[in-house]
């Protein structure tokens, strides 16, 4: 199976610019094979949003802003991975969210973000704590936001609830407070002995250098395929039955 991880210049916004990048992104890696298509963190929003406009409201999901995008994923069959802001009307609060949508275009599991600063960036954002693997057609699916995957447990609690493959969609270059998350990754895969894909993004601002931030694919611990730099679709092969990473280097297409 083929899989496309969108690594966007997306942190500023706005997001119907956003939504227009990610449907081009979406037809892009269809119409090169992708079976799965990844997003990064905040992917419609934009991660900085709440910054530049403390007033922007989030949106309960899916919006109607999304309806292109999804008429896309439904006419190419595709599962979205897609990083979005969402509202929940029952609890009255907002989640950065990991929302997999499937070939019809509907819903088929949500990963809320449970590990957050819970200021600056993400000061709109409530932390949840729900750990459930999605089903993606014969897959289950472990979904991760970012600093979700600082902590390997995670990791294992999904991989204990039946989960296959772990994706992490993540804002997370190396800092000089952090330090660099790519131990942090293969620690996730190596406990869990299952492949690990990254979605990162890239694009400078006053507040953090996305650049070198790395999309990364790591097998048995070990990173097998990494790309930093100019946004791009990031293909490659996976084999769901035997959990194998098939590709030796991304294909990589410029967006």
């Amino acid at each position: 199976m083929k899989i496309a991880l969108c690594h966007l210049e997306i942190s500023r916004g706005p997001e119907h610019k956003n939504i227009e990048l990610l449907e081009n992104a979406v037809r892009i890696a269809a119409d090169n094979g992708a079976k799965w298509v990844v997003t990064p963190e905040t992917a419609v929003q934009g991660y900085y949003f709440y910054k530049l406009n403390p007033d922007a409201k989030v949106d309960k999901q899916p919006s109607v802003k999304l309806s292109h995008l999804l008429a896309l994923v439904k006419a190419y069959g595709l599962f979205l991975f897609l990083g979005c802001g969402e509202y929940d009307d029952g609890l009255k609060c907002n989640f950065n969210s990991c929302i997999i949508f499937g070939p019809k275009g509907n819903i088929c599991g949500t990963h809320r973000k449970l590990i957050s600063h819970g200021s600056g960036a993400e000061a709109w954002a409530s932390r949840a704590d729900v750990l459930e693997p999605v089903d993606c057609g014969n897959v289950k699916v472990g979904a991760l936001v970012c600093a979700d995957a600082w902590y390997s447990e995670h990791a294992q609690k999904m991989q204990q609830k039946g989960a296959q493959i772990i994706i992490d969609i993540a804002a997370w270059p190396p800092t000089a407070v952090c330090g660099n998350p790519l131990g942090a990754w293969e620690k996730c895969s190596e406990v869990t002995g299952l492949p690990m894909l990254v979605c990162n993004q890239t694009g400078v601002t006053e507040w953090m250098d996305m650049t070198v931030g790395q999309s990364v694919v790591i097998e048995n611990g070990k990173t097998k395929l990494s790309y930093n730099g100019k946004q791009a679709i990031l293909l490659f092969e996976w084999d769901e039955n035997s959990g194998k990473i098939l590709s030796d280097k991304f294909e990589i297409i410029s967006i």
